[in-house]
């Protein structure tokens, strides 16, 4: 059998299947093998409730308002789903690579968008400045640009953003908690943060009072699937996007 009509044969099943059974989710079962999605453990997206008992597959205590709904649209398609947490650079990276079908929970990125599909919103997100309230600099001057040091996480879509737009990025931790401590310790002007990791990271460090926190902008967020797996299901995504809603209750 040649290539161009294997390839075919999955997509022929699915077809006939759905007519003769009428759930299209339902059939993609039959002839979709595991799935594979990477993420990174990040609250209140999805996080391990200790930094002790982490693993690479996540468990069912690996949980979040993202992988929880990611989850529950996968059931409902009746798809096995395998979920990966590692770092986020390398959650993206396997993606590129082929190694895994999609990641989450991601906002809108260009360079995302050249080697994957973006589904429809499953959490919402706001993109902050803090700055120590002591420091004079605020977001909204003209001068902020130039005259402040910032900082943002290895891999983060803020943190190419602020590059994109000439800000003064002087500090890339690999995380928010690493943003977090630089800031506390007057080491850069001001960080940008997904506005739930702060706020959760503030409470941790007991430092809610001694920040200021102006709003950026809303970023919300997705699963980003490969486009070679959205080939070789057609159907797939627009299945994904009509079950969310029924996950969001």
């Amino acid at each position: 059998m040649s290539n161009s009509v294997r390839n075919k044969v999955p997509l022929l099943l699915i077809l006939i299947c759905s007519i003769l059974i009428g759930r299209e989710e339902s059939c993609f079962a039959l002839s979709q093998e595991k799935v594979i999605l990477t993420t990174h453990n990040l609250y209140p997206y999805g996080s391990y409730p200790t930094e002790d008992r982490q693993k690479i597959v996540a468990d069912e205590t690996f949980k979040g308002v993202a992988v929880d709904r990611v989850r529950c649209v996968f059931k409902k398609m009746d798809i096995p789903l395998e979920i990966q947490v590692i770092p986020w650079r390398r959650a993206q990276r396997l993606v590129q690579r082929g190694l895994a079908e999609g990641f989450f929970a991601a906002s809108q990125k260009d360079s995302r968008d050249e080697y994957a599909v973006k589904s429809a919103v499953i959490a919402d997100q706001k993109w902050n400045w803090y700055l120590l309230k002591g420091n004079p600099l605020s977001p909204e001057d003209q001068s902020f640009k130039e005259s402040a040091t910032v900082g943002g996480f290895l891999g983060a879509n803020m943190l190419e953003w602020m590059k994109e737009h000439n800000y003064n990025v002087t500090t890339t931790p690999k995380d928010t908690e690493g943003l977090l401590k630089m800031l506390l310790a007057g080491r850069v002007d001001a960080v940008m943060a997904n506005n739930y990791v702060m706020q959760a990271l503030l409470e941790k460090h007991e430092a809610e009072d001694r920040v200021k926190i102006y709003l950026n902008m809303n970023k919300p967020l997705s699963v980003y699937f490969s486009k070679k797996f959205v080939k070789s299901q057609p159907m797939f995504i627009d299945n994904f996007n009509n079950l969310i809603p029924e996950c969001s209750l």
